[in-house]
């Protein structure tokens, strides 16, 4: 019988089926969950470690299990690199030196580590990853490393030889409309929308179901994208603007809300010792969160841009059927130029370069900038009738 702790955890039945096995008959200690980002790789790493650590082995229903999950548990760790690569130092601190010790509460079973964005543990030489082996080839018996990344092929081979894999794939259209209609009532026609245009991406449809702000965003990139061919510099700069104001929003609320959530939790502080881990774990908490939220908003921007030039291709050619934003199929037809396939593909590529691009700490602006110049030359080196 499954654990309850995955339950949330939707189009993912053999990664979930491999770690409830694991939680059932004895783990190793090192995993890799490696997939395509929002399908449910941290949510999963989360209810995985609330399983190593819960007394009961998982019940999902302890205060064990709920503290896991909402990432306030002592014994779980989110490590996560500060810059574009972890370093040395980070390893050694967070991990190295205090593995060996024991659980800080005494019916935790395990101390695990979550370690995100491990594709970046390579660093100066792979000193980070090479370091963070020697500690998972001889770990202690109380210490787990869960670590989660978007992109395995970066990776040491080192380091994913000594890890069970755990694969996550895309999420289903069919699944993913199932669940908007399911979790927040969405008519199948509007969540069968937000399935396509989220491309496997369950986490982009889920904010599509619940937040009108997000819709909105995607509505104005939509128009920009459409408009992108006859903006002149001035209208370009604006758009530029718009969409970097967009990627901050959310930052402050997210810090007031994370303020108040530090502020229950110091309640229950023990001691000045707890106090001061808690203060910490909530600064480098807070960091990150910003940090991979503005990097969500930037890639809402190339993902709407390379679905719009993407959909044009396909009108283009005539294969409506496989378009992703079919509530702007009129728009598209009006658009599509039957001899603009090679710009339009030169486009999508421009777009996606620059979401690959953004996933290192670069200027914002000048990458989205890039992006929407890479965009004009393409659509003007070809010559569209």
């Amino acid at each position: 019988m499954q654990s309850p702790l995955f339950s949330s955890i939707v189009g993912q039945g053999l990664a979930v089926a491999m770690l409830d096995k694991a939680l059932e008959r004895g783990p190793v200690h090192a995993y890799l969950l490696a997939g395509p980002p929002g399908v449910g790789k941290t949510e999963a790493a989360l209810a995985f470690a609330a399983g190593l650590v819960c007394p009961q082995g998982g019940c999902g229903r302890c205060n064990t299990c709920r503290r896991v999950q909402e990432g306030i548990h002592p014994d779980v760790e989110w490590v996560a690199p500060e810059g574009n690569l972890y370093r040395l130092e980070e390893v050694q601190e967070r991990i190295s030196r205090h593995v060996a010790y024991r659980p800080y509460e005494a019916d935790s079973r395990a101390r695990v580590y979550v370690i995100t964005e491990a594709e970046r543990l390579r660093g100066a030489h792979g000193e980070p990853a090479n370091h963070l082996l020697k500690t998972i080839e001889e770990p202690p018996r109380h210490a787990y490393f869960l670590l989660v990344t978007d992109q395995p092929q970066d990776m040491l081979s080192t380091i994913v030889s000594r890890c069970q894999v755990i694969e996550f794939r895309p999420v289903p259209v069919p699944v993913i409309t199932a669940d908007l209609m399911n979790r927040w009532g969405l008519p199948q026609a509007e969540a069968a929308l937000f399935a396509r245009v989220a491309e496997g991406d369950l986490e982009y449809a889920r904010e599509l179901a619940r937040d009108e702000k997000v819709r909105h965003w995607r509505d104005r990139l939509l128009d920009m994208a459409r408009d992108l061919p006859g903006a002149g510099p001035v209208m370009t700069e604006a758009a530029i603007d718009e969409v970097l104001a967009m990627a901050e929003q959310g930052s402050e609320e997210l810090a007031a809300q994370m303020k108040e959530e530090l502020e229950r939790r110091l309640e229950w502080a023990s001691d000045a010792r707890d106090r001061n881990r808690l203060e910490k774990e909530h600064e480098r908490l807070l960091k990150r969160r910003q940090r991979r939220l503005r990097t969500q908003r930037l890639g809402m921007v190339t993902r709407v841009f390379a679905g719009w030039y993407r959909d044009l291709a396909l009108a283009a050619v005539g294969a409506e059927e496989a378009v992703l934003n079919r509530d702007r199929l009129a728009e598209l037809r009006l658009a599509a130029l039957p001899d603009g396939l090679p710009a339009y593909l030169d486009a999508v590529l421009a777009a996606r370069r620059t979401r690959e691009r953004l996933r290192y700490n670069v200027d914002a602006r000048g990458a989205i900038g890039d992006m929407l110049r890479a965009i004009k030359e393409a659509l003007t080196q070809w010559p569209l009738s």
